[in-house]
Parts: C-alpha cells; sequence; structure tokens
C-alpha cells in the first residue's frame, strides 16, 4: 500500500508539471454543544467542542475528469461532571480525540441531475489516516493505542456551480463503499493489532459533508 500511494504521488507530481487546469478547495467543520441533568443524588453537566480542516489541490484532465490530493486535520473534546448529593462520588471527565488523514482521489462527472449546474460525480479515494485519544477521569490520565488506516473508498459526490471557477460539493459519505488495513500500536507493549475491513456505508444524513473548489 505504501509504494502504491508513493506511486500516485509521482504520477500527480507528472500532471501537474503539464498545463492543466488546477483547482484549489477544502471545508471547515465546527462542532459545539452542552447540557445539564439532575436525578435524585447526583447533578450532572457536560459540554464538548469539535473542529476539522480538510484543504484539497488537484488538476482537470479534461471537463469530467480530475485528480488530486486532500488533507483532514481534526480534534474533539469534551468535558463531563456529575456531582453527587453527598460529595462521596464526584466524577469528572476528559476527553481529547486528535486524527489526521491524507488521501489521493480520482473524480469522474456521471451525469447532471435535470437541474442546472447540478451534477452526480463518482469520486475513489487511496490514502492513509490516524486518530488517537486521551482521557482523563479524576486527574488519572490514560491514553489510548495510535490507530493507523490505509484504505481504497469510493463515494457519490454532489456538484453544484456557482461560476465557471467556483463548485460547491457535498460529499456522500454515507455511502460509501471500500476496504482498509489497519494497524494499532499498544502503548504498553511491543506488539501490533492489525485487521482488514470491508464496508458498505448506509447510515445516517450526518455523514454529508460539504466544501468547495477554486479553478484557476
Amino acid at each position: 500500500m505504501k509504494r502504491v500511494i508513493v506511486a500516485i504521488f509521482a504520477l500527480l507530481v507528472t500532471v501537474f508539471a503539464v498545463n492543466a487546469q488546477v483547482f484549489v478547495g477544502g471545508g471547515l467543520g465546527l462542532s459545539f454543544g452542552s447540557g445539564k441533568s439532575s436525578s435524585s443524588s447526583s447533578e450532572n453537566s457536560g459540554s464538548s467542542f469539535g473542529c476539522n480542516f480538510s484543504p484539497q489541490v488537484g488538476c482537470y484532465l479534461n471537463d469530467d475528469l480530475a485528480i488530486g490530493v486532500n488533507g483532514y486535520l481534526g480534534n474533539s473534546w469534551s468535558n463531563n461532571k456529575s456531582i453527587s448529593d453527598d460529595l462521596t462520588n464526584d466524577r469528572e471527565n476528559k476527553s481529547f480525540y486528535n486524527s489526521w488523514g491524507v488521501n489521493f482521489f480520482g473524480r469522474y462527472k456521471l451525469i447532471g441531475l435535470g437541474i442546472e449546474n447540478l451534477s452526480l460525480l463518482a469520486e475513489g479515494l487511496i490514502g492513509v489516516q490516524g486518530n488517537n485519544s486521551k482521557h482523563t477521569e479524576n486527574e488519572i490520565t490514560t491514553k489510548s493505542p495510535c490507530n493507523t488506516v490505509y484504505g481504497i473508498n469510493a463515494r457519490p459526490v454532489l456538484s453544484y456551480r456557482l461560476s465557471e471557477r467556483l463548485d460547491i460539493l457535498a460529499y456522500c459519505d454515507f455511502l460509501t463503499i471500500g476496504y482498509s488495513y489497519q494497524t494499532q500500536n499498544m502503548s504498553l507493549t511491543s506488539y501490533k493489532i492489525k485487521s482488514h475491513n470491508f464496508n458498505l456505508g448506509f447510515n445516517s444524513f450526518s455523514d454529508l459533508n460539504i466544501g468547495f473548489i477554486y479553478k484557476f
């Protein structure tokens, strides 16, 4: 898989060197929440915050076919407190989650959808991503093993052209098919856990992500 990624990177560098229409784009996501609840024996409160950034750069080989590379960087934080009435079973939990990824993609226009400037695209991706987390409960901190995932995926993308240079993209991650190979580095031992996974996703529409591209 690593050799395939290096070969694709070399191909992209070669393509960018010739006369092709280059584009840049990306997306930015923010999430936050808070809440309180109470019971006969305790009061509970919690808050959370998350953000992610996903830049991309690519080029059009023709009017329907584009290739490029995108990245992903995200983190989230949460804090939950539980205070008991007799103060003997108080708890405070804090969690931090960090993730990253790099993908090479090919994107092909399939059909127009009957609405002016709206099209359905098919996108294939090959790349690597990783994540790790840290959890603190009552001032005792534990760290999760580092996970690295190599994957090949395909998903539909909706494209709406706002102008000759600017497109809005909706990535339908709830309709994804693919294969992934995962390694997990155990922090307290010298061995790795390896696993193979096939996925055919039809989940919730919360996996619909919005981005844009600007053509030069």
